[in-house]
């Protein structure tokens, strides 16, 4: 393995020397590093788009792969990738994408219709939490090397979104196709800007500029490292001491602070990002609705977004992002009212003083402070919330096992569509609807018909009955709407983090 990784490292090597890809001095005779060094709060684990759900996964393997298109950086659109432009038939039901030519795998191979044709195969058919996304598909056909034709059984609102879909990303058949899970795991190749060349698990990934990508001249920077630094302090002061050149989720607390540093430039940047607590359905007292309502009704979102965040948050008011299409700007969600908790409580006829068990990573920033304000808000309606702490592959491992009453959690966006959020959060997919237990078959019978639904004036009619419904079975209790914080050095141009996330390191360099 080390052979490989030394032959790969002299390849890449040469290759900048022929073609002179590294950064050069510019006209003023600015000097750029070889290397952007990013510190991330969350290594990644496993970089199959296929078979992971989380973020420090996803935001990786995004500088690596590419899909068909992709989401703007806004989050509210699509841009051309893989496919430079693409039809649809007049019955919605045909899609055809057109290849770029000039698109080639870090290998040096072309990427071909057969690559997308295998690689959606395969998204459509291996179990996981995205599977859903090319639910409808019927058929995938490669028409020539660079047109793909998808057939859909019937016509699918929001395929184009799921198409961009991280799940979706497109793969070397040669490479993966007889490969076992593990180095699909592990050892990604893609066709995007940059290519994975080692992986110190849990510390840090390492990738160099894709020599074959498309876009002649990006990336600015020849290298990308992903710092795996769990600890927000740490992770600060290697920031402020130049140790790396930006890091991403500095806790609010500290955004003022890296505001006046002269050194930095503090971000608040648009998001998806939502904060919530999965309540575990699937035993008492948490699968009577009146309880789930009372809980909801006695958290003070407000006081949350002052003392956790500072203030630069936004109180939720459903399930839905704020920028997320048919966000239903006129619900109220639940606003703080004691009495009517009581009231539910009683209604419930679960005896008070209630013992609920509260599940959270030890040492968060964020989490910490939402758990002790949750004790204090829920004692005042005679629940007794015992607070249980963990590390963080502890506290993940729990969740996702659901051995949890309730849980602290999040979610952001990776489509500007809302079926995604409502298939993950509701729709007892993989997920088992956010690890909740929900399923109803009013919310089945919804959800599915959002999915089907092509005018856009009766699909929001549908999506605002969701998130009506949603807020009145509260399987979930949503807190608060967030922005992406994130700390770089004012040596460091061209950096973009997208509003579902990724971020963007192909336009990046960093001043000497």
């Amino acid at each position: 393995m080390r052979r490989v990784h030394m032959v790969l490292a002299f390849t890449v090597a040469l290759v900048f020397a022929l073609v002179g890809s590294s950064p050069a001095p510019n006209v003023s005779g600015q000097q750029f590093k070889k290397v952007i060094r990013f510190g991330v709060n969350r290594g990644a684990e496993n970089l199959d788009p296929v078979t992971q759900d989380a973020n420090p996964d996803i935001w990786a393997f995004m500088q690596i792969y590419q899909q068909l298109v992709r989401v703007n950086i806004k989050g509210d659109g699509f841009d051309p990738d893989l496919a430079e432009r693409w039809t649809t038939s007049a019955d919605g039901k045909t899609w055809t994408f057109f290849l770029r030519k000039d698109a080639r795998f870090s290998t040096g191979d072309p990427v071909k219709a057969g690559d997308v044709v295998w690689s959606l195969k395969r998204a459509h058919d291996v179990k996981g939490p995205w599977q859903w996304a090319l639910e409808p598909v019927q058929e995938i056909a490669a028409r020539d090397d660079s047109t793909v034709v998808i057939t859909l059984k019937e016509p699918w609102a929001p395929f184009l979104a799921d198409v961009s879909l991280f799940s979706n990303s497109v793969l070397s058949e040669k490479v993966f196709k007889d490969a076992k899970q593990d180095q699909i795991s592990n050892k990604p190749v893609g066709s995007g800007p940059f290519m994975l060349v080692e992986w110190k698990k849990g510390e840090e990934l390492v990738m160099k500029a894709n020599p074959n990508y498309f876009e002649k001249g990006l990336p600015k920077s020849p290298e990308l490292h992903l710092r795996y630094i769990p600890d927000d302090n740490a992770r600060i002061i290697a920031v402020q001491s130049g140790e790396v050149d930006g890091i991403d989720y500095p806790p609010f607390s500290r955004v003022a602070e890296l505001k006046r540093d002269s050194r930095l430039q503090m971000q608040l940047n648009p998001s998806t990002a939502v904060a919530h607590l999965s309540l575990n359905m699937r035993e008492a007292p948490l699968n009577n609705v009146k309880v789930r309502q009372a809980l909801a009704y006695a958290t003070d979102r407000y006081a949350i977004v002052r003392a956790v965040c500072f203030g630069y948050c936004t109180p939720a008011t459903t399930f839905l992002p704020m920028t997320t299409p048919y966000y239903n700007k006129n619900a109220k969600g639940y606003t703080r009212d004691l009495a009517k908790a009581q009231q539910l409580l009683t209604e419930s006829g679960v005896k008070t003083p209630l013992t609920l068990k509260l599940l959270y990573r030890t040492g968060d920033a964020v989490q910490e402070p939402t758990a002790v304000a949750l004790k204090a808000m829920w004692a005042k309606i005679g629940v007794n919330l015992e607070l249980e702490p963990l590390d963080r592959a502890a506290a993940t491992q729990r969740y996702r096992a659901n051995q949890f009453q309730v849980n602290i959690s999040g979610w952001t966006n990776d489509i500007p569509d809302p079926s995604q959020l409502g298939a993950y959060e509701l729709g007892y997919t993989e997920s088992q609807s956010y690890h909740s237990g929900y399923q109803t078959k009013e919310m089945d019978d919804l959800l599915a018909r959002g999915l089907r639904e092509i005018t856009p004036e009766k699909r929001r009619e549908i999506y605002y009955k969701i998130q009506d419904v949603a807020l009145r079975d509260s399987p979930l209790i949503w807190l608060y709407y967030a922005p992406y914080t994130i700390a770089i050095n004012k040596k460091m141009t061209g950096f973009v983090q997208m509003a579902t996330g990724p971020w963007i390191f192909k336009n990046v360099a960093v001043g000497e």
